[in-house]
């Protein structure tokens, strides 16, 4: 009598259930999977044919070399990860409570953005754009309104949307898209209620897979655009990137406590995403852009709608000379760079792009200039060191914790953190920068608003100055200014806002006799324009202008026609 048995693996035991089978003379041992009647399915997926999946076959041997190897770069992890993610529950609950007590200037804030379907929301920064516009979307989720959503943010906010998507509308599902490319190939597939992107990733996914955004736009219902002042510029490629993602939208929100920065085209390219019907023509009068924007604005003040707010107390200037290391480098790199940009004066007179060119170069100068005004080329020794060092021992030992900001990270970040280590505990300190990836930023806050012995922010303006809450901090540090009063004032609102009980000190460290003390001037005169642009819309021109660029660098210009 013969014997056959199923199980390849001889040398372990059988470890499911063994059924014998007999035919005729011969003994079948059999899974017990064989013999079990089919389970009921719930969901039936589509039914191929036998010619359906001929032609799948025939289709699959025809693919080339390059699809074929689409994904060869992913781990199976990579491709999983996609696949694992919860089924989206299209039914929303329709309770509606809230994460904590909303102001009642919030709630108005709410009823604006759920009945206009295009609104820019411009209210001074720190007062809780973010919670106002997750909690509207949210409502139109709850009633219907709305069912796919994108919002795109600078990539340093990802972490601070994904809070409070995950606080403000725990029921509603989204998705991050800020995997690899080949991942978010697949996640732009994916279901979802949200879709949270950086400006940077949706500006690439534009370039790189244009068709693949145009069939997710197709049902898009609300995008959102936070600090929408990122697309100031109408005929950059994030610009179009957003205005081609939101073309058959519903709904668009901007959100931006500086809506304009430097001049009303800033204001007519924000508008063109709010009214995608309205095509300028580049130029625009004060009257013109008031009935523009007036309808469809609202803006308010801190110090209208949170009057207990603590103080922001005005800046405290700390001035310094520089040490004769410093004052010897500025001296010659100020000689050779003049030099420099007058050769290039004569060089390029008459160019077309005379302007631009002139602009790129004297503000590389200034650069140079500006981090002498830091620290010496190979020292972390200078005036505004010893200062901060000074500062950040009475804070430490009142326990108090504080911000720092500059606009450099070798010749300011990796400098100002050889001194804190130098002279403390190398723990009490995180940095932000805009060469750290997601997570490392997200955990750099955390870490400084958790624990109590991290005293010290250190961050760059560009990278730390905008959409995060640190009110954890009462003291902030300007260890060198940008010349754009609106990204001072950005900063300086890190700390300002809800959820700050003390008064919050400013201190701006300029050294004397230099570039630095130029920067400050002309911040004061464009701090009076800035002020009045969105309540009292003025024609500006930009932040620095080429004139006030040869007069930081001291030099006339010879070429008035040119450019």
């Amino acid at each position: 009598m013969k014997e056959i048995i199923s199980e390849q693996n001889l040398v372990k035991p059988l470890d499911i259930e063994i059924f014998q089978l007999f035919s005729s003379e011969n003994i079948f041992e059999i899974s017990e999977n064989l013999i079990k009647p089919l389970p009921d399915f719930d969901k039936i997926g589509k039914i191929y044919s036998g010619k359906n999946i001929e032609e799948l076959l025939k289709n699959d041997s025809k693919k080339t070399k390059k699809e074929k190897l689409k994904y060869k770069n992913l781990s199976l992890l990579d491709l999983l990860k996609p696949i694992l993610m919860p089924q989206i529950d299209f039914d929303i609950p329709s309770d509606l409570a809230f994460y904590k007590p909303l102001f009642n200037y919030q709630i108005q804030g709410i009823k604006f953005l759920i009945t206009n379907k295009s609104a820019l929301l411009a209210d001074q920064m720190g007062t809780g754009k973010t919670v106002m516009s997750t909690t509207a979307m949210r409502i139109l989720f709850i009633k219907g309104k709305i069912k796919k959503a994108l919002i795109v943010v600078p990539s340093n906010l990802i972490s601070v949307w994904e809070e409070h998507l995950n606080k403000w509308a725990p029921e509603i599902q989204s998705l991050t898209i800020n995997e690899e490319p080949d991942i978010r190939n697949i996640m732009w597939d994916l279901n979802s209620h949200v879709y949270l992107i950086s400006y940077d990733t949706l500006k690439s996914d534009y370039k790189r897979k244009e068709n693949l955004l145009k069939k997710f736009r197709e049902d898009i219902d609300l995008v959102i655009l936070d600090e929408a002042h990122n697309i100031k510029n109408p005929d950059t490629i994030k610009s179009k990137a957003v205005k081609f993602i939101s073309e058959n939208s519903k709904y668009r929100w901007a959100l931006s406590g500086t809506p304009l920065q430097n001049n009303l085209k800033e204001l007519l390219s924000l508008y063109e995403f709010l009214n995608p019907e309205f095509k300028s023509e580049g130029i625009i009068s004060q009257d013109e852009a008031k009935q523009l924007i007036q309808p469809i604005m609202l803006r308010r003040l801190k110090k209208d709608v949170l009057p207990e707010l603590p103080d922001k107390l005005p800046p405290e200037i700390e001035k310094f000379d520089l040490n004769p290391q410093q004052k010897d480098e500025y001296e010659k790199v100020l000689y050779s760079e003049k030099e420099r940009i007058e050769y290039l004066i004569d060089k390029h007179k008459g160019e077309k792009n005379y302007k631009f060119i002139l602009r790129q170069n004297i503000i590389y100068s200034i650069q140079k200039l500006r981090q002498i005004c830091n620290f010496p080329k190979n020292s972390i020794e200078s005036p505004k060191a010893d200062r901060l060092m000074e500062m950040l021992s009475e804070l430490i030992e009142n326990k108090e914790k504080v911000v720092i900001f500059t606009n450099f990270l070798k010749e300011g970040i990796e400098k100002i953190a050889k001194n804190i280590k130098h002279r403390f505990d190398g723990n009490i300190f995180v940095t932000y920068h805009g060469k750290m990836n997601h997570s490392q930023k997200k955990m750099a806050i955390e870490s400084f608003k958790n624990d109590k012995n991290k005293y010290i922010f250190l961050g760059t303006i560009t990278s730390a100055g905008e959409g995060l809450t640190l009110t954890e901090a009462s003291y902030a540090v300007f260890f060198d200014l940008h010349w754009n009063p609106a990204k001072i004032w950005q900063a300086e609102d890190r700390i300002h806002r809800i959820g700050q009980k003390n008064k919050v000190n400013i201190y701006n460290y300029v050294m004397n006799d230099t570039i630095e003390e130029l920067v400050i001037k002309k911040l004061n005169e464009k701090r009076i324009m800035i002020e009045n642009v969105i309540d009292d819309i003025e024609q500006t021109e930009e932040v620095v202008s080429l004139d006030e660029l040869f007069e930081f660098l001291n030099i006339k210009k010879r070429v008035e026609q040119n450019g």
